[in-house]
């Protein structure tokens, strides 16, 4: 599969050439907006960060991408005249765009469109990442080795045109990951995308600051419904907040809900842990197919019933959708356990919001059980707006319910606040005054959850190395 030709980039971004391109017809195909990926015969896309809340801007990179021999720069701004010096010493062509993201999203959309493969997409309040994990997973039993899926959760105007440009001859289905905090980004992501299949993990209480309520973020997540063609697949919850405006962007597409209800059309059944694994149950009409694997949650488990839709929807069983979620592993800081200074650390601290925590807990609960052993550390969730501090109440008064033998201590200004009415809870304004406070018997299990800018996924290590 060929790349552009330099004409066809120029079509694509709406752009007037500077100078000139390399004389050869076609592009290369490695595109990039970080300079410091740039390399030999790559094209880099200088796009200002600060439009977008970001510190750099890509234009002050462009003869770093030059001297490491890119071939075509596509910058907004005319670049000053020592730098057109440089490009011209180079053989660097440049491409003048009105804007350096939305060319770098075109030619990805493009891209995507070129290749003409199916992709599903994923978004949700929460379980979005896990749920593209497990997707993933049963998508590899039909495109063995032929799945191309989201680095991470590198989800936003950045991250999707970057894993959509990494689709190549070898791809035959990929699964991409959309995420969300002000209201028109999923419209944006998924008309990039173009699915064919679109999975809403959940509409929780996430981002409230700018969506207001739970139906604000129904009308934001449903958005990547409409991205659908017409005979495209939409996945969702069958009970959910803003149910009748996820019904409405369906909008007569095929629709296949899951859930722990008769009345889903996938249903699963959480069977809890036991002779060492956690085994589910999913069922579709007749059909049927136990699972036992190393996921705790019933959270987890309806992601993974939202992965058995989408396998449904490719033509798959239950049961090759069950094989292939036996081997799903989900990456990074989502309930990671480890062994630090003699304590056991589940850290599920990546990322927070009231339904993510609550879930978070039942699945440590699901773990663990209730302890004296057990040491919950919960802080701040940002952007909950006018919420807030209600939000953390009845998040803390939830987990006191769920933990009543295990000590509880809160990192941040909310959480500060919620736990007034509990003399046994202590809370620190910060890490630091955590950790400066913290000593741990040995045998003790610790959870960590909060917003991720809190810093707690730190703790483990800033604590091994003060007690080591």
């Amino acid at each position: 599969m060929d790349f552009f030709t330099w004409r066809e980039l120029q079509e694509i971004c709406g752009g007037e050439w500077i100078l000139p391109p390399p004389s050869a017809s076609t592009a290369p195909a490695m595109m990039t907006d970080d300079s410091r990926l740039a390399t030999q015969n790559s094209l880099f896309v200088a796009v200002d960060g600060r439009e977008h809340g970001l510190p750099s801007d890509g234009h002050n990179y462009i003869s770093q991408a030059a001297n490491a021999g890119c071939s075509a720069i596509f910058a907004q701004r005319r670049p000053a005249e020592e730098v057109l010096s440089l490009l011209r010493e180079k053989g660097c062509g440049l491409l003048l765009v009105e804007n350096g993201l939305r060319a770098f999203q075109a030619i990805a959309h493009a891209w995507r469109k070129r290749a003409g493969i199916p992709i599903v997409g994923v978004t949700g309040s929460c379980g979005k990442t896990s749920t593209k994990e497990m997707v993933a997973a049963v998508l590899e039993n039909k495109f063995p080795n032929g799945v191309l899926k989201t680095i991470g959760n590198t989800n936003n105007y950045f991250g999707v045109p970057r894993n959509l440009l990494r689709i190549s001859d070898e791809t035959r289905a990929a699964v991409i990951e959309t995420g969300s905090n002000h209201p028109g980004e999923i419209h944006t992501l998924a008309e990039m995308v173009s699915p064919n299949v679109a999975v809403i993990s959940c509409i929780g209480a996430a981002h409230l600051e700018f969506f207001h309520d739970l139906n604000g973020v129904a009308e934001e997540k449903g958005d990547i419904f409409q991205s659908l063609p017409p005979d495209g697949v939409c996945v969702f919850p069958y009970t959910c907040a803003g149910k009748e405006i996820l019904l409405r962007h369906v909008a007569g597409r095929k629709a296949l809900t899951f859930g722990t209800e008769e009345e889903a059309d996938i249903r699963v059944h959480y069977d809890g842990f036991r002779d060492g694994a956690f085994h589910l149950l999913l069922q579709s009409g007749t059909d049927s197919a136990e699972l036992s694997w190393a996921i705790p949650g019933e959270c987890q488990a309806l992601n993974a019933a939202s992965a058995a839709a989408v396998g449904l929807a490719f033509g798959m069983t239950l049961k090759q959708c069950a094989e292939s979620l036996r081997k799903c592993v989900l990456p990074g800081a989502r309930m990671a356990v480890e062994q630090r200074a003699g304590i056991t650390w589940s850290n599920d601290a990546y990322n927070a919001n009231p339904t993510s925590m609550l879930e978070a807990l039942k699945a440590f609960k699901d773990t663990t059980g209730d302890s004296p052993n057990n040491v919950l550390i919960l802080g701040d969730m940002l952007e909950l707006g006018q919420n807030s501090l209600e939000s953390h109440k009845t998040t803390l008064r939830e987990a006191r319910n769920l933990f009543p033998q295990s000590r509880i201590l809160t990192v941040g200004k909310f959480f500060a606040v919620a736990a007034e009415p509990y003399a046994e809870i202590q809370s620190y304004p910060d890490v630091s005054a955590l950790l400066n406070a913290l000593t741990l018997p040995t045998g003790t299990t610790v959870f960590l959850k909060s917003s991720h800018s809190i810093g707690l996924d730190a703790l483990p290590s800033l604590y091994e190395k003060r007690h080591s």
